[in-house]
């Protein structure tokens, strides 16, 4: 997981702070400050309210630059339909509750959830019948979460320093693993959120122990190493080679592990490892020199469409797998100093830098030369960037959607959430409205007490609230 955004879980901060509604990213921006501490896991409204927004002068292009993104077609108009307002809760919570997230798989979604005395909780719901699967479980009580990670194999709850918890060995960080048919504890396993790296597939967790200089792959069911691999990986070298359609943030990153069976291991020799997920074998290994860092910065690492790239410091480096030869690594142009690039669109990778709470720069990177391909002003206070085959889903006060060359295609006033048909939900203090890209208009929806990170699949949304978890049809 380290570089996806889970992209991803989404690219959580130092504590579990009350989640004041819409606050739908808190997720993703703890992630983004735990993970490395250093991060900075999209028609319009009307054209002046867009100008007013982002400025008319705000796209910066440098004297000679790559070929930009086309300008795709806006999505159809979705059906949405009002939420049923007698809808009770599905999950009721026993407390008050600080902290809530869900992350929805097909026709079920899962959730998580920590109370006021610290307690952490997990549950699951049948989104055909609207009931739970199995009764929520509690894990004790801890001082802080990192989250879930769900898969067909494992829900995996990544906790933090249990207090008189029979399940965690020595107060450490530890990873729990609940079966997601039934709810029951498989196995648990102590480590470092910030030490070490982790992809999750469908059956297996490969995770690499930084400190140890060795990569496992662990068998969901068990826990049990399926293969260990004893030499050491750069920080972030350990990657899921995904293609860029796996990275939108559609439904709330809703659970997609890689289809790509094949796990890419950066060895601090400078050579690159492509190992078969279940049994490790060695199925390609290539010279892939390491980006040296610059002074204290650190380097991310993502796998893409069959390209490895490394930011590190001020350049770049884009490693084709497929034993083609690469470029030498380049400088960036833009100064992305405390910014996290993130793959955004095509080849593209996109990063916020110069945040003041005012204002902001949304920097596009052509990463093969280290060119800026465009550069805009955005006017919130951004929390996230989530790509979608439509545009970029820029997170903040307002929310703004921007096309892939630049074009803004809509503000939105709250949080907002890309869905299946193209078109999203949005999440403000008047409630949940259905936002349609193609002709502006918002269609409200119904006003639940949303209290944490939702999910949704192609009608159906999952929402902690301040009562329970609450499923809402949104869509015929």
């Amino acid at each position: 997981m380290s570089t996806e955004p889970e992209a991803f879980y989404a690219r959580l901060a130092d504590r579990v702070d009350a989640v004041p509604p819409p606050e739908l990213s808190a997720v993703l921006a703890r992630a983004a400050q735990r993970r490395r501490r250093s991060f900075g896991g999209l028609l319009a409204a009307g054209a002046a309210v867009v100008a007013a927004l982002l400025g008319a002068q705000a796209v910066l292009a440098p004297a000679t630059t790559p070929v930009r993104p086309v300008l795709p077609a806006l999505p159809a108009v979705t059906e949405f339909v009002p939420f049923d307002g007698a809808a009770e809760p599905v999950i009721r919570f026993a407390g008050p509750v600080t902290f809530g997230m869900t992350t929805t798989v097909g026709d079920r979604a899962y959730a998580m959830w920590m109370a006021e005395d610290g307690a952490e909780w997990v549950g699951a719901v049948d989104l055909t019948t609207a009931k739970p699967l199995w009764p929520a479980r509690s894990l004790g009580r801890f001082g802080d979460t990192n989250g879930m990670e769900v898969s067909a194999g494992a829900i995996l709850l990544l906790t933090e320093q249990g207090f008189d918890n029979p399940l965690i060995k020595d107060g450490s960080d530890t990873i729990i693993a609940i079966d997601p048919a039934t709810g029951q504890l498989m196995w648990t396993l102590p480590y470092s959120f910030n030490d070490t790296d982790r992809v999750l597939y469908d059956d297996t967790l490969v995770i690499t122990w930084h400190q140890r200089g060795v990569t496992e792959a662990l068998d969901l069911r068990t826990g049990k190493p399926r293969w260990t691999a004893a030499e050491r990986v750069i920080q972030s070298g350990t990657n899921a080679i995904r293609t860029m359609s796996e990275l939108y943030a559609v439904g709330g990153f809703a659970g997609r592990t890689p289809a790509d069976r094949r796990v890419v291991l950066h060895l601090a020799t400078g050579r690159a490892q492509l190992r078969e997920v279940t049994t490790g074998r060695v199925e390609q290994e290539l010279a892939a020199p390491v980006v040296p860092l610059d002074g204290d910065r650190l380097r991310q690492e993502i796998v893409v469409d069959g390209v490895m790239y490394q930011f590190a410091g001020g350049r770049v480096k884009a490693q084709p797998l497929d034993g083609r030869p690469s470029m030498p690594d380049q400088a960036v142009q833009a100064k992305l100093d405390g910014a996290w690039p993130s793959p955004c669109m095509a080849t593209l990778f996109c990063a916020v830098t110069g945040d003041t709470g005012e204002s902001a720069t949304l920097t596009v990177v052509d990463p093969g030369l280290g060119w800026t391909v465009w550069e805009r002003e955005v006017k919130s206070r951004v929390r996230g960037l989530f790509p979608a085959q439509v545009g970029l889903l820029v997170m903040g006060e307002p929310s703004v959607v921007i096309a892939p060359d630049g074009t803004p295609l809509a503000s939105l006033d709250g949080q907002a959430m890309w869905i299946e048909s193209g078109n999203l939900l949005v999440f403000g203090q008047a409630g949940v409205f259905g936002h349609q890209l193609s002709t502006g208009e918002n269609v409200a929806l119904g006003e639940p007490a949303v209290a944490g990170y939702c999910s949704a699949n192609a009608t159906m949304l999952t929402c902690p609230t301040r009562d329970g978890i609450g499923v809402y049809r949104y869509a015929r």
